[in-house]
């Protein structure tokens, strides 16, 4: 029922958008406006996050590969940091990846997005 609903709508407004009340495009230019900003902000957080990790694993695996024996008996062991910053690093470009995509598929569809926001 939900779903047939959604492609009536669908249907109806898919490609018609010339036909709609100047309210109703202003709110669909705003929320694909609004995704698109979305979608830029998530782009340039993703490479800050993916420069940031690989500048950052690189940096300890050079301190680490630069360690003299005396060092590594202390206990300062730069692996270890290598490994947490990797993995941080890299949960956190995936997370700003799928953003990245969410928002552009939202810019794209802007119809679809919103009779999907509308009827969850």
């Amino acid at each position: 029922m939900k779903h047939e609903a959604e492609q009536e709508l669908l249907k109806t407004l898919n490609g018609q958008l010339s036909e709609l009340p100047a309210v109703a495009k202003t709110m669909v230019q705003q929320y694909q406006m609004s995704a698109i900003v979305l979608s830029i902000l998530c782009g340039v957080l993703f490479i800050a996050a993916l420069i940031g990790t690989i500048w950052l694993s690189h940096y300890f695996f050079k301190k680490g590969e630069n360690q003299s024996l005396r060092d590594k008996v202390d206990g300062t062991d730069y692996t270890t940091g290598c490994i947490a910053t990797s993995f941080v690093g890299g949960s956190l470009s995936v997370i700003m990846l799928l953003c990245l995509v969410i928002n552009v598929i939202h810019a794209c569809a802007p119809i679809a997005s919103i009779i999907k926001d509308l009827l969850n």
